[in-house]
């Protein structure tokens, strides 16, 4: 199951493929600091957010000769650590209201 979920994140990232100002990445990589094991949780979502981000910076470079990294990034990706820590605060049992 975390695999498939890594497919369907790095897929919503591709642009044009879902509506525009979508993107289930950050429930994602909520939802893995909250169900996925030990460092499966932080592993996982980052490095499948870095292989994306690879593979759409080289389709932006390659087929449209634009250079799509921006150092911007790398607060990206704090961010995303951000969210997977809260998902471990909580319990797959937590309540809806805590």
């Amino acid at each position: 199951m975390p695999i498939a979920l890594m497919i369907v994140f790095a897929l919503t990232r591709w642009p044009g493929l879902m509506p525009p100002n979508f993107s289930a990445a950050y429930a994602l990589a909520f939802c893995a600091g909250v169900y996925f094991p030990g460092r499966l949780a932080w592993w996982l979502p980052l490095v499948t957010l870095a292989i994306s981000d690879v593979v759409i910076n080289c389709y932006y470079y390659f087929v449209q000769d634009i250079n799509a990294f921006q150092p911007y990034q790398l607060v990206n990706y704090a961010v995303f650590a951000v969210i997977i820590g809260l998902g471990r605060r909580f319990s797959d049992r937590s309540s809806w209201l805590a």
